[in-house]
């Protein structure tokens, strides 16, 4: 079966978690993405986790799983050859991706207007803060979106410090983004002739994310309220994660019997305690001793039972719940591996180890892993001889530390 993307070559000139993110959603739906390396590699390289915990440049699996499907040809372009190479491989393909600062993309030439007056193709540039303004050649981090995004400031406790969320999940939602943005311009370039730049501030990506922020934002645009940190406990009298037999659980509880969650975590629990009136008087459910006395209820019993037995009651009560599953309960979880979360790659030098699997499915066009994450420079010399360069120019290429 022809997959959705098959026929289209992206150069890739991005590093790190974004733009590899981006490319990697195009090279899974069957676009041949030609990843430019430096000499050391993509600093995702030297990203844990580690296969086996064994450290290394090809077993990283933050590499391996942004990486997928791709070609590496490794260019040093600090050398002066380099820039040649570049508008050589620009010849070959549908879309070039980015991720330089603009006072990067200017030094090597690499800008969008720089592309563009090389060849007619589509480009897509990931900056941190755009390519104007005084913030333009900023760096930027997770914790740089969170916290100048709004999300820090309405998240934590109140009365304490605000807290990021964990992990590089705002990274990954701005390559996300950027796979958007790259199909946006492939199905112009095809039902138009149009081609184009596309311009990706991760920053705006931030901004416009939907979750929190979002509501955060507008609700002081349109009405001039900040969003504060809750106090200790947060909103709910019964809710947040409870400790159980084997692990935690999540629960949507209710502030008073009034709200309307508070009769099903209640039937569900079962304690006639909790039926009591003054669980509707909100002077009491406001004051500390309240949740205290609501904790020395649900805790017992919560701690009594295992993830899935509390899990099983919730669903029959219609209690807003979920078990907090770990890396290795999603591994061994019977239903994710049917529906096809993991798969199972073969490395010529790492062997057989699984990775994650389809995000979505297409019924004609397949998403489908055809090769591990390459090896540092595994394509050069293919992609090379694609470019016209013959087996001495590249052994040339290679002693000038072009190329590796």
């Amino acid at each position: 079966m022809e997959s959705a993307l098959e026929g289209i070559t992206v150069l890739d000139l991005s590093s790190g978690i974004v733009g590899p993110y981006t490319t990697k959603l195009l090279a899974d739906l069957g676009a041949r993405v030609m990843k430019v390396e430096r000499p050391k590699g993509d600093p995702s390289r030297l990203m844990g986790p580690w296969l086996n915990n064994e450290e290394g440049i090809e077993s990283s699996g933050t590499y391996q799983f942004l990486n997928t499907n791709k070609e590496s040809i490794v260019i040093d372009l600090s050398k002066k050859q380099a820039y040649s190479i570049i508008t050589n491989l620009m010849g070959l393909v549908d879309l070039v991706v980015t991720s330089f600062s603009p006072a990067n993309a200017e030094k090597y030439r690499l800008a969008p207007s720089d592309i563009r007056a090389l060849t007619d193709v589509n480009t897509l540039a990931l900056t941190n803060f755009g390519w104007t303004g005084p913030y333009r050649d900023f760096t930027i981090s997770e914790t740089v979106l969170y916290a100048m995004g709004g999300e820090m400031y309405s998240h934590g406790i109140a009365g304490q410090a605000p807290l990021k969320l964990g992990g590089v999940a705002a990274l990954m939602q701005c390559g996300a983004m950027g796979a958007i943005g790259a199909l946006g311009a492939i199905h112009a370039k095809e039902l138009h002739d149009i081609t184009q730049d596309v311009d990706i501030s991760l920053f705006d990506v931030q901004i416009n994310s939907v979750d929190r922020r979002s509501s955060t934002i507008l609700a002081f645009r349109f009405s001039g309220r900040m969003q504060e940190r809750p106090e200790v406990g947060g909103l709910y009298l019964i809710g947040g994660v409870y400790a159980c037999a084997d692990g935690f659980v999540e629960v949507t509880g209710g502030v008073s019997s009034s709200h309307p969650y508070w009769s099903r975590v209640t039937d569900m629990i079962g304690d006639p305690r909790l039926k009591e009136a003054k669980w509707g008087d909100l002077d009491f459910v406001r004051k500390p001793e309240a949740k205290s006395e609501a904790d020395a209820i649900v805790v017992p019993w919560m701690i009594e039972r295992t993830r899935e037995e509390i899990w099983s009651v919730a669903r029959d009560a219609r209690v807003i719940l979920a078990p907090l599953f770990t890396g290795k309960d999603l591994a061994n979880d019977k239903v994710f591996k049917e529906r096809g979360l993991w798969v199972e790659v073969e490395h010529d030098l790492l062997g057989k180890f699984p990775m994650l699997g389809r995000p979505y499915i297409f019924e004609k066009t397949p998403w489908e892993i055809r090769r591990p994450a390459p090896m540092l420079g595994e394509d050069t010399d293919k992609i090379l001889g694609e470019c016209g360069y013959d087996s001495a120019q590249i052994k040339d290429l290679r002693l000038e530390e072009v190329v590796r």
